[in-house]
């Protein structure tokens, strides 16, 4: 009995002295703890660039992810970046699913001392460091293809993003600028949301097909929907001589230029964005500092450069 009491008394001394192996975030000795909120991991693009990020962060041992899905829900991304200050976490990585809805829950995290990464969309306040893309620019080359390609008279309809959300806004008024405002001949049949979703985006052009008998092509402000009017389009034995275009360069859009389905897609570079990313948490890991931005540009892709991407 004493000679167990006595080593239940080492042990003791032993936790108290080393610890157990286990710390919070932020202790000391611990690993740099980040909590990434995704907007929606339903979004195809979206899980794919969070997935980019964390094989990167698996190779790094002093790294962990923590993730939490606001499934487009700016009362619930609030809601797990709370959670995330709760955790003292070193560093939150945000995919906002509002510009304006998510500053508080930013300002909440500089009040905290917690660095923010704004991945992919940014916020109308609050101090933080945007790695992505500017979705104004993925409208604008869509508008550049469609104002050299479309005929005289054009007829085209519009699927946009999720109304409110800035990369919705931003596509529509980059393609504004650089399409309708150069080709006053260019009339808009409708415009409508279609939630980024590609059962919506089918849905829309279903309904498309028994309102009009006669359009020139579809933008749509990501692949996932121009995928959808596709599907629409085959069934309904209207895509021969209809212009597609979307955004992201997902592997399906890809095949769907090559196969001369879908005319262009503008491609967002998730894997690009994604060690932009990381580079920047290997940053905050060494205690300097970061650029208010960090940019990587979108590229377009027709019939003429697409065996480039498909190898991507």
């Amino acid at each position: 009995m004493k000679r167990a009491l006595a080593i239940l008394g080492i042990l003791l001394v032993a936790t108290t002295l080393f610890g157990s192996g286990k710390s919070e975030a932020g202790g000391k000795g611990a690993k740099w703890v980040v909590g990434y909120v995704n907007l929606a991991d339903t979004d195809v693009f979206c899980l794919f660039r969070e997935t980019a990020v964390g094989k990167l962060a698996k190779d790094n041992p002093n790294l962990e992810m923590r993730y939490a899905d606001a499934n487009a829900d700016m009362t619930k991304e609030l809601n797990q970046v709370d959670n995330f200050i709760v955790q003292k976490v070193n560093t939150i990585i945000l995919v906002p699913v509002d510009i304006e809805g998510i500053v508080p829950g930013i300002k909440k995290a500089n009040e905290a001392g917690i660095p923010v990464i704004c991945f992919g969309g940014k916020s109308n306040g609050g101090d933080y460091t945007f790695v992505g893309s500017q979705d104004i620019d993925a409208g604008r080359i869509q508008g550049q293809f469609m104002m050299k390609n479309l005929p005289p008279n054009a007829k085209i309809l519009y699927l946009q993003g999720t109304p409110g959300m800035n990369a919705a806004r931003d596509r529509l008024r980059g393609f504004t600028e650089e399409c309708l405002n150069k080709r006053p001949d260019v009339t808009v049949l409708s415009n409508l949301p279609g939630d980024f979703l590609r059962d919506k985006g089918m849905k829309i052009t279903e309904d498309w097909i028994q309102s009009f008998p006669q359009f020139d092509a579809i933008v749509a402000a990501n692949d996932q929907m121009a995928l959808g009017a596709i599907q629409a389009l085959k069934v309904a034995n209207r895509l021969n001589g209809v212009l597609i275009s979307g955004v992201d360069g997902t592997p399906d859009a890809c095949n769907a230029i090559k196969a001369g389905e879908m005319s262009q897609s503008v491609f967002q570079n998730a894997a690009g964005q994604a060690v932009k990313c990381y580079e920047a948490l290997q940053t905050l890991m060494k205690k300097q500092t970061l650029p208010k931005e960090v940019l990587v540009p979108f590229e377009s892709i027709t019939k003429e450069n697409v065996d480039q991407y498909l190898k991507k």
